[in-house]
């Protein structure tokens, strides 16, 4: 460290042998993340040193064996086209991971594709395939992917990648990492799908005083006062030490003082014009522009100038713009000013010029009508007779809740949002106003409802005080009475009694830990049916069609939960005097191996002949029965639709299985599923998978079949 270019670099990327560069607990916590397979998230201002935390994590995860790659977005540029887009990535992570394929001509030979299925292959195909083990993906600059028209696509296919983990073992051994200027709500931007509810944060704070001995030791003796200003200054913001520091360390030893740090202070920031310093006005830009709410920003800054306590809100736009501008910081859940230099350069003064005139002072001395016009539709009339809702769910996953019921009335059990109310209308209708959330000790109000035969469709709406969230759940009742009931004909096939190795054997060959240890298991004899139930069958039963590819006919019901399941099945049985259920998972893999047979699939090992999935589905289910049977002569239980199972899960059940007709856990929180559906890869179909999920989830890639058992008679 004999020269300043060995030790000091004020702007840029610093290397992973910098001398300068300091570890902070994020990047403990970040390896860690890693390590366990998580994806994470770095979100922080600019000039935090959130790219040099990435890069040493990357060499870190390198000396560990784990292959490692760097995407940046800005070189990007401003593609339009998503294909060009995510060639471009794939290209970058060629280069980074120094793979064999080659990635330009792998993406132009599969143009049949879309560019996200594209990638999402690539990752599969190329990427783990050429890396056997454990492979991290670092997307840096994804502020700059949040204009892009494509960009909830991006980020709904890496959630797509991570959520399909629980069926593909493969795709466990990758993680990403999301690294920029950018707050998690930002990713997802159409209110039509799911927000990005994925990936663990971690937050990268500044130095803290006792991490800057390195400073210390390269400004030699006695610096102790010099750096302990420089902290003083800058409250470890990264940039701003470096740049003191280096300023300090061109001076002769004698002259490093503290007077000269607080000089330095006052000709690089104080007293620079915010146009000319990139770093001063980035935070500037990101304060005031495309700012839908700059004036409460700003407000909300002057308090925290102001010494007022300001509660920190993680989920309030506002406190997170003033965060990721650099300006704030958090300490004991509250707003704070991040150091004393932005509270000069960003002081009150700044703060006034910024704050957009007041609106009384507008009506008063502007071209008033018009602006008044404006203001009372904003303010008052939009609110008022024009309110924007939020989807409130009891299950977040759902666009609308379904309820069935042989009844004509019910009493309509409504959860309440645990915010303040000021009224419930139903269908537009103004019922009971309950007391406010600081008040009220319920949690629901029971509604009376009326029904007509058939679907009856609700929306519920929950108005906060004005200004204030408003909430809507959409609710189908679906009344059937049991006159209306079609009783329909499930073709069961009787599969014999008998033993066989359960689990997933040397002959799978990709088996995942939940799959074993192979046990022995024996059966009674037992009736499972020959498909999946069809849309037919749940409708002449249920009374309406839940499936989101409504077509009706063979098609197998889809978006049914196992509880739904229940329903169906407790109907059919009190209309047929019979005893269906839903087969245990040790009859769903006896029936779907052939009776027990080293079977990857259900029925061999050719899945394109046996079961429709990602590779030939065509993005939808299909009739059932449309491909070969298995050897007992059952269709369609690899693929179409995950199945549900009588069972609750239980990761390590095989290892205490009983051996005679186990019926698993005796309690959890999810039920199983097996067989794969039309939107997973071919591993995902294998007869040894076993997923998971809530007994209330519903879905378009999650149906059922019948069983009964033969030793309970009719």
């Amino acid at each position: 460290m004999s020269s300043p270019s060995d030790f000091f670099q004020v702007f840029g990327t610093l290397g992973e042998d910098s001398p300068s560069y300091i570890e902070r607990p994020a990047d403990n916590e970040l390896m860690d993340a890693l390590e366990r397979g998580e994806v994470c998230l770095v979100l922080a201002p600019r000039q935090t040193g959130k790219s040099s935390l990435m890069v040493h994590a990357r060499a870190r995860l390198r000396r560990l064996g784990i292959a490692a790659a760097i995407v940046d977005f800005q070189p990007l540029g401003s593609h339009s086209d998503p294909d060009a887009w995510f060639r471009d990535v794939v290209y970058q992570i060629e280069r980074s991971l120094e793979l064999e394929t080659d990635s330009i001509e792998w993406w132009e030979a599969r143009r049949r594709l879309g560019p996200t299925q594209r990638f999402m292959t690539f990752i599969e195909d190329v990427v783990l395939a050429e890396n056997k083990d454990r492979v991290v993906i670092f997307f840096d600059e994804i502020d700059s992917v949040l204009s892009r028209p494509f960009s909830d696509d991006f980020f709904t296919t890496i959630r797509a990648l991570f959520n399909a983990r629980s069926s593909n073992r493969k795709l466990q051994r990758i993680t990403f990492v999301m690294v920029g200027v950018a707050d998690p709500s930002q990713f997802i931007k159409s209110r039509s799908r799911t927000p990005f509810n994925i990936g663990r944060q971690i937050e990268l704070k500044d130095f803290d005083s006792s991490s800057l001995a390195p400073f210390k030791q390269v400004l030699g003796a006695g610096s102790e006062p010099v750096v302990d200003r420089i902290f003083y200054w800058t409250a470890g913001q990264p940039l701003m030490v470096q740049k003191l520091a280096q300023a300090a360390y061109s001076q002769p030893a004698e002259s490093r003082t503290t007077t000269q740090v607080d000089e330095a202070v006052q000709s690089t920031f104080l007293e620079a014009k915010i146009e000319k310093d990139t770093h001063l006005k980035f935070v500037r830009n990101y304060l005031l522009e495309d700012n839908k709410k700059l004036r409460k920003t700003l407000k909300t800054y002057r308090d925290v100038l102001e010494n007022k306590e300001v509660p920190y809100d993680g989920q309030s736009p506002v406190h997170t713009r003033l965060k990721l501008a650099g300006v704030v910081q958090t300490a004991a859940q509250k707003l704070i000013p991040r150091n004393r230099i932005y509270q000069h350069v960003f002081g009150l003064a700044w703060v006034r010029a910024n704050m957009p005139r007041d609106v009384v002072k507008l009506v008063a001395y502007g071209s008033s009508t018009a602006l008044l016009l404006v203001l009372l539709w904003f303010l008052l009339v939009q609110p008022l007779f024009f309110p924007k809702f939020t989807s409130y769910q009891t299950q977040p996953w759902f666009s609308e809740e379904i309820i069935y019921t042989e009844d004509s009335s019910i009493q309509l059990t409504v959860q309440l949002p645990k915010v303040d109310i000021r009224k419930i209308e139903l269908d537009g209708r103004e019922i009971s106003q309950p007391p406010t959330a600081g008040e009220r000790k319920i949690e629901s109000i029971q509604i009376p409802l009326t029904l007509t035969l058939g679907a009856n469709n609700h929306d519920l709406r929950f108005y906060g005080p004005l200004w204030k969230e408003n909430f809507e759940r959409r609710i189908v009742i679906v009344s059937y009475p049991m006159s209306q009931w079609k009783t329909p004909d499930p073709e069961m096939v009787r599969v014999t009694a008998g033993c066989f190795e359960m689990g997933c054997g040397a002959w799978d060959g990709e088996c995942n830990e939940d799959e074993k240890p192979v046990h022995k298991v024996c059966l009674d004899a037992f009736e499972i049916g020959k498909t999946e139930v069809t849309q037919q069958e749940w409708l002449g039963v249920m009374g309406f069609n839940p499936s989101y590819f409504d077509k009706g006919g063979n098609y197998p019901v889809e978006n049914v939960s196992w509880e739904d399941a229940q329903e169906f099945i407790r109907r059919l049985n009190k209309l047929t005097g019979k005893r269906f259920g839903l087969p245990t998972e040790a009859q769903w893999e006896y029936a779907a191996r052939s009776g027990g047979k080293q079977q990857k699939y259900a029925g061999g090992d050719n899945l394109d002949s046996l079961g429709w999935y990602r590779g030939n589905s065509n993005s939808s289910t299909q009739p059932v029965g449309q491909k070969d049977a298995n050897g007992l002569g059952i269709h369609d239980m690899s693929g179409n639709v995950w199945e549900w199972c009588q069972d609750w899960y239980g990761r390590d059940y095989y290892r205490v299985s009983s051996e005679r007709n186990p019926q698993g856990p005796e309690t959890g929180s999810d039920r199983v599923m097996r067989g794969g559906s039309w939107d997973v890869v071919a591993q995902g179909c294998r007869s040894a998978v076993r997923v998971f999920l809530a007994p209330g989830y519903r879905s378009s890639f999650v149906g059922f079949r019948l069983s009964r058992s033969v030793a309970l008679g009719p």
